[in-house]
């Protein structure tokens, strides 16, 4: 009789905690309604004049696949942003073959060939704060750097960022920035860390980014990546700069939803897909991130609905966005034309997500 009881009490317990889960899943698994649809073509188009490509896959199957003004399959996009979570799963590869250090390790034990201290220089201006600078500079971390905490005085898309970008070595240029706070203890979003990141990664590794994904990454996705522009130093730019296809960018935000595996391989741990995609700063508000959650290793999180997301997100427009419960990746890029309103055009894809999102719109 005890036992009876037992058993009722374990079958309500399953119903209570897994049928709500259930129900939502099956909501999500009907194809989109035709008015729906119609709608939302018309809605994101007029929305978004700049849009390319907007694509929804759930369950490894497309649901919503929209091209417009003039984008077809064929056209590629630079993808700016989007490119720093490639990166991140670049230094997951790494570290599954062994060869990533700690991410406590500071960053100069890497690149110590810009570790040139200047208290040996007499009459150079402000000599006690260039020395304090060099003090700070060489407690920077790989993990400060993976997680946008560099402490650097920077303003993204500003006058500085510009100026990185023509100098004759960009990664000299970052590490003479002066500090703004100690590493490790603010968020502040910077391209440059980004791309300092990507060249401790790329010595790591022994050869530059683009070789070690097309060999690790790429081709295993089967994803043809036919440009990714390069620094003056022929490094290539960690940070942004690379060109994809929409469906190219949906191969590797499937990867990234089935933890790591894709076609029966498995491409990187599915551990690091965890640990990457995880908060590991406290931010709970983005001026173009919708119910922003935090930020991992180059991932932004939010929740969509009440559903756990994490997004990779470029310039003007560009991102992978993968929601696990709803086993879905939405996929958008943006053309970077005089019709681009720049990063407000994030804010505006994140509502047409929410859009999709939406459990009542599965229910016709």
């Amino acid at each position: 009789m005890r036992s009876r009881q037992l058993l009722q009490a374990i079958t309500m317990l399953c119903l209570t905690l897994f049928c709500p889960k259930v129900k939502s899943q099956a909501a999500f698994n009907k194809e989109l309604p035709k008015e729906f649809t119609d709608h939302f073509h018309q809605e994101i188009n007029d929305s978004i004049p700049s849009l390319g490509s907007f694509i929804v896959s759930q369950n490894d199957k497309l649901i919503y696949e929209h091209y417009s003004h003039g984008a077809s399959k064929e056209t590629i996009f630079s993808i700016k942003s989007v490119t720093k979570s490639i990166v991140s799963v670049l230094a997951g590869i790494a570290q599954d073959k062994n060869i990533l250090p700690n991410l406590n390790t500071p960053v100069l034990k890497i690149l110590p060939e810009y570790n040139v201290s200047r208290s040996s220089f007499k009459n150079i201006s402000n000599i006690e704060g260039k020395v304090a600078h060099d003090s700070i500079r060489n407690t920077l971390t790989l993990r400060n750097l993976l997680t946008m905490q560099g402490g650097f005085d920077w303003i993204e898309n500003s006058k500085i960022s510009t100026a990185m970008s023509f100098s004759g070595d960009p990664v000299k240029f970052v590490l003479d920035l002066p500090f703004e706070e100690y590493p490790g203890t603010v968020f502040n979003y910077n391209s440059g860390e980004t791309h300092l990141f990507g060249a401790a990664l790329a010595k790591i590794v022994k050869t530059n980014l683009k070789q070690f994904a097309a060999e690790n990454l790429f081709k295993p996705l089967k994803i043809n990546v036919p440009r990714w522009d390069t620094d003056s130093m022929n490094r290539n730019i960690a940070g942004s700069e690379m060109f994809l296809k929409p469906e190219d960018m949906l191969k590797f935000g499937l990867m990234i939803l089935n933890n790591g595996k894709l076609g029966g391989r498995q491409i990187v741990s599915s551990k690091w897909i965890q640990e990457s995609t995880a908060e590991h700063v406290k931010l709970d508000s983005w001026d173009v991130m919708p119910g922003a959650n935090g930020y991992g290793y180059y991932w932004w999180r939010r929740k969509t609905n009440g559903h756990q997301a994490f997004v990779a997100t470029g310039y003007g427009g560009q991102l992978i966005c993968i929601i696990p419960d709803l086993k879905m990746v939405i996929v958008a890029t943006c053309f970077l034309n005089d019709k681009n309103r720049g990063r407000s055009e994030i804010k505006r894809l994140h509502y047409f997500i929410d859009k999709m999102t939406k459990e009542d719109i599965y229910k016709h």
